[in-house]
């Protein structure tokens, strides 16, 4: 991947759910880019499928109940939608992380987020050079 490629790419993403036999579309056909080095916010209504697509960037839908009718989800230049469950953990231990909306499941108040999110990339990096 050159320098100049996007981190993630998400290109006419629909989302859908199974709902009484039918499937019910919750995102429809969104597109955006990030850039390696830069910040991306989802902004939207209540409801309106953040989070939902936050979590469809590394796969974390429930599938069968959840679906892509349309689009695809480039990380890196590969297809996230396509990518097997080894490549999935690899990406979501090694590249990925989270943090969930509920921010006082994830983070420490009592810390500064610099030096949890720090830990974070401290243990990524022991990872890397352990292996």
């Amino acid at each position: 991947m050159s320098d100049a490629a996007p981190l993630v790419e998400v290109r006419d993403l629909s989302i859908a759910f199974a709902q009484g036999g039918e499937r019910k579309v919750v995102v429809d056909r969104v597109s955006f880019t990030l850039e390696k080095g830069r910040a991306l916010a989802l902004v939207g209504e209540s409801g309106s499928g953040k989070t939902v697509t936050a979590q469809a960037i590394v796969r974390l839908l429930p599938l069968p109940a959840a679906s892509y009718p349309t689009g695809e989800i480039l990380f890196r230049g590969r297809d996230v939608l396509k990518m097997s469950d080894a490549e999935l953990r690899e990406m979501r231990g090694s590249a990925v992380t989270m943090v969930f909306q509920e921010p006082m499941t994830s983070l420490n108040p009592l810390h500064p987020i610099e030096k949890q999110i720090g830990e974070i990339i401290a243990l990524h990096q022991g990872r890397a050079t352990a292996t």
